[in-house]
């Protein structure tokens, strides 16, 4: 369900299907699993993923706050209007940045 590339120093995980109960841990695994040392900066291409169940969302705050422990960040980009209706009345938009595009994403690592 999950790739990785690199584009720079950013890791850009693509994600196909809903993030639910069935596949959460499927994202902590591929991030982690690819990971190099130093501060993670990670953008999640969220483009094919139409829906996020609370596990999903769990997984999210899970991979940010881990990521953020490493002296790093994750953001979110290309959000479906469900996705971001959900992140948006569970409050999980409060503590992962979304982008309208990957470009974007990548890019805000630069300020």
């Amino acid at each position: 369900m999950f790739s990785v590339e690199s584009q720079g120093a950013v890791d850009v995980v693509r994600a196909a299907g809903p993030l639910t109960h069935e596949n959460a841990h499927e994202l902590s695994d591929t991030i982690f699993g690819g990971l190099p040392g130093g501060q993670p900066m990670v953008v999640l291409d969220m483009h094919e993923i139409p829906l996020v169940d609370s596990a999903g969302l769990e997984a999210l705050l899970d991979v940010q706050q881990a990521v953020q422990s490493m002296g790093g960040s994750m953001k979110l980009a290309t959000l479906s209007p469900l996705c971001q209706e959900i992140l948006r009345i569970t409050e999980v938009e409060q503590h992962v940045e979304a982008y309208h595009d990957v470009k974007t994403a990548v890019g805000s690592f630069v300020k």
